[in-house]
């Protein structure tokens, strides 16, 4: 690849930052000829970079684009040319949102500009000389309901630093944690599944070993699981992973899981067109029972939704599922797999590696967000108190434990 191709497109409609004027600019005000070589110079650098994820991809991020979601990209070149930043945020209608005890009581509409990670930096350039910039121009253009997030941000990265202690952003921002901070677990696999195994606790090998011989030695069970990720699955896949996840209680205690739905289909198909899309499905005796849902890209499986039959906890169908889906990776050649947002026993008894993390809001400090944001701040603050008390008290997974029981047994 040539030097000439990390330069800016077009330079004469738009001349690259001189001295120490590091501008950020947005992709949307390119003309069609230099914003089709930005992209093609971002493909090179997303390759390359160390820190790159799945949600840094625009096609990815165009892929989700539907009514009322957009996808805005700065770009930032060096002095003398050179792709030094990039910052993709996906746009979608949210709010900010009043919880006691994960219900909502309160919401407030936004749209929210959200970023996973951080925007991406040349090696070797600073964070705190490029990004003030980048925050500046976005306070100038953000509207009155437009706020920005930060999912998943590494504590100790630059860009978590950034946030966390520069002062010139406090200026313009109220930085609002969502949630506490986090492990994000992940398993880097190795060449075998047996490596695997044997890199885990002495106790997991042997629950996941027993496990494995009860459910595969038991008579009374016909087993079989089926891997989709063909754009022509999507309709045989989706339906029968509904089915399952309806039964949990994320589906009937918070609304979540995975619905069979036009804006889903849409996604999943082009995330199979462009080789993204591989979930996987566990029958038994002729029903389902387990499912997982994820995207593979690049080198990374990314993990996106889960759920079993509560019906067949018993028989540790999700835990089945999780190793089957590991061994699958594991034959492919798959690097890494990614447990994504928030933790649990399960990922930490699955897991080989994780980082600290944590979601943010950046409220620019206007009128009416700017005042919100205290009042926010307050009842946060209010309600982690009220949690860590349940929690000190052991009710806490108790009362989890009673939500869950009521939600699957509503039947």
């Amino acid at each position: 690849m040539s030097l000439q191709r990390s330069k800016r497109p077009d330079a004469a409609s738009h001349p690259p930052p001189t001295g120490e004027d590091w501008a950020w600019q947005d992709l949307d005000f390119f003309d069609s000829t230099a914003r089709s070589e930005a992209l093609l110079v971002l493909k090179d650098f997303l390759r390359d970079h160390p820190e790159a994820t799945m949600d840094h991809d625009p096609d990815w991020l165009h892929s989700k684009c539907g009514q009322d979601k957009s996808v805005k990209i700065f770009v930032c070149h060096a002095p003398d040319g050179r792709l030094s930043g990039y910052a993709p945020f996906f746009v979608h209608p949210s709010s900010l949102s009043f919880e006691l005890f994960g219900i909502a009581l309160w919401e407030f509409p936004i749209r929210r500009y959200s970023m996973t990670a951080g925007p991406l930096l040349s090696p070797g350039v600073s964070a705190g000389k490029v990004l003030p910039s980048l925050f500046d121009h976005l306070w100038q253009t953000l509207g009155r309901r437009e706020t920005l997030f930060g999912l998943g941000v590494e504590l100790d990265s630059a860009f978590g630093r950034f946030i966390q202690q520069h002062p010139g952003l406090r200026e313009k921002y109220q930085l609002l944690p969502s949630g506490k901070a986090y492990r994000r677990r992940l398993i880097a696999l190795p060449a075998s599944f047996d490596q695997y195994i044997q890199g885990l606790s002495a106790n997991t090998r042997k629950d996941i070993r027993r496990t494995l011989r009860q459910f595969e030695q038991d008579s009374a069970i016909t087993v079989s699981y089926r891997v989709y990720t063909a754009p022509e699955e999507v309709l045989e896949f989706l339906p029968l992973a509904q089915a399952v996840s309806d039964k949990t209680y994320q589906r009937n205690l918070l609304g979540l899981g995975i619905c069979d739905n036009p804006e889903t289909r849409r996604n999943l198909t082009i995330a199979a067109e462009n080789g993204w899309m591989r979930s996987y499905l566990l029958i038994c005796n002729q029903q389902p029972v387990a499912f997982q849902h994820g995207y593979l890209h690049g080198n990374t499986y990314y993990a996106e939704q889960t759920g079993y039959d509560p019906a067949w906890a018993r028989k540790s169908v999700g835990t089945i599922m999780q190793i089957y889906r590991i061994r699958d990776l594991i034959d492919k050649g798959v690097a890494r797999l990614d447990f994504l947002y928030g933790d649990n026993e399960k990922k930490r008894s699955l897991s080989n590696t994780y980082r600290e993390e944590r979601n943010f809001h950046l409220i620019p400090r206007k009128f009416p967000l700017g005042l919100l944001a205290y009042g926010l701040h307050g009842f946060n603050t209010v309600s982690e108190l009220m949690g860590d008390f349940i929690e000190r008290w052991g009710l806490k997974s108790k009362i989890r434990r009673i939500l869950r029981q009521r939600s699957t047994n509503q039947d």
